[in-house]
């Protein structure tokens, strides 16, 4: 009778600690995802084949679409049509080397305008060097792009004045910079 009681407290004890190790580990699932969903970029993962598996809450957010709608190859209706190619070609040249990468391409918001993001993307390989998953960020880099494109003008603009170009053609370049 004492060895049956022995045993049945070693099985309660295993039981509790089994039930404390997943209670531990849902908690570190949830504080993960929680984390997953909070930074402030558009985070995702995809298979070694590139299709897609994983969109953080952010992205889903953003862009308005459901899980089920991004997912595997879902995901390319939110990307600006003109950009697309481009980015597939390039998405397609870094599953075959296997090397991390960026570009930039405009992604669709739910409200339906394009913003100027940057994507990067990082292979993840097991222990033979097989590339398992690739993990991406996209960064919002609208503003930045905007002022890129403002300064790229105003560059223009001086070269014109400064080469003595009639003032005509300044004004109708300022015009078409101030997109009026």
């Amino acid at each position: 009778q004492l060895e049956e009681t022995v045993d049945a407290a070693v099985k309660v004890g295993l039981l509790r600690d089994e039930l404390m190790a997943e209670d531990a580990l849902r908690r570190g699932e949830d504080y993960l995802r929680l984390t997953i969903d909070t930074i402030p970029v558009l985070a995702w993962c995809s298979r070694p084949d590139g299709s897609n598996e994983f969109l953080n809450q952010r992205w889903l957010d953003y862009t308005g679409l459901t899980i089920e709608e991004a997912r595997g190859w879902g995901w390319k209706v939110a990307i600006h049509p003109d950009d697309l190619p481009q980015l597939l070609d390039v998405w397609q040249g870094l599953l075959a080397s296997g090397k991390p990468g960026e570009l930039e391409a405009r992604l669709r918001r739910a409200d339906g305008v394009y913003r100027w993001f940057l994507f990067r993307v990082e292979p993840l390989h097991d222990a033979q060097g097989t590339i398992v998953k690739w993990y991406g960020t996209n960064t919002d880099i609208d503003d930045r792009k905007r002022a890129e494109t403002l300064l790229a003008g105003e560059n223009q603009i001086l070269e014109m004045v400064a080469t003595g170009k009639p003032l005509g053609v300044i004004l109708d370049g300022l015009c078409r910079l101030l997109g009026k």
